[in-house]
C-alpha cells in the first residue's frame, strides 16, 4: 500500500508594477530631498553653537556649564543667583528649538546677536566675546508676541 502524496499548491501573487514604480519614485524623491537639505540647509556656525550651549545650560540651571563659556574675569561674576534667575525665565519656554544669528558677519566689535526659538516663545540674545571666543558680556530679552 502506498501513501498518496499531496503536492504543495502553487499560489500566484498578483504583481503590481505600478505600485512598485510608485514606491521606487517615492523613495527617490525622499532621498533627493534629504540630500538637498543636507547641502543647502542651514548649518549652525560656531557662534550659534556657543549661544545654543549657553542657553541650554542656563535653561537647565547648570552653573558649571555656564562658567565654562565665560572669560576668566566674567566667570567670577556668574553665581547661582544669576543662573537661577535665567533658568526661571527660560525654563517655562519649553524645549530649545533653534538659534539663528542676526549679526552681519565679521562684526568688528565681536558682538553677536541671536534669535533663540523655544516651543513656547522667543528670546533675543546678545553676547560680546573676547579674542578666545569666551563670553565677556551676555544679555537676553524675551521677545513679545
Amino acid at each position: 500500500m502506498s501513501i498518496p502524496t499531496i503536492a504543495p499548491r502553487r499560489t500566484t501573487t498578483a504583481r503590481n508594477p505600478r505600485g512598485r514604480q510608485f514606491l521606487v519614485a517615492f523613495v527617490a524623491v525622499l532621498l533627493v530631498f534629504e540630500v538637498w537639505r543636507l547641502i543647502f540647509g542651514h548649518h549652525a556656525n560656531q557662534f550659534e553653537k556657543l549661544a545654543y550651549n549657553v542657553t541650554a545650560a542656563l535653561q537647565n540651571n547648570n552653573l558649571e556649564e555656564v562658567k565654562k563659556y565665560q572669560n576668566a574675569e566674567t566667570a567670577t561674576l556668574i553665581n547661582r543667583g544669576v543662573v537661577g534667575r535665567a533658568a526661571d525665565t527660560l525654563a517655562p519656554l519649553g524645549k530649545l528649538k533653534s538659534v539663528k544669528e542676526t549679526t552681519p558677519s565679521g562684526s568688528p566689535d565681536r558682538v553677536h546677536e541671536f534669535n533663540v526659538t523655544f516651543d513656547k516663545g522667543e528670546v533675543h540674545e546678545k553676547m560680546k566675546l573676547d579674542p578666545d571666543n569666551k563670553i565677556v558680556h551676555f544679555t537676553y530679552d524675551r521677545v513679545a508676541k
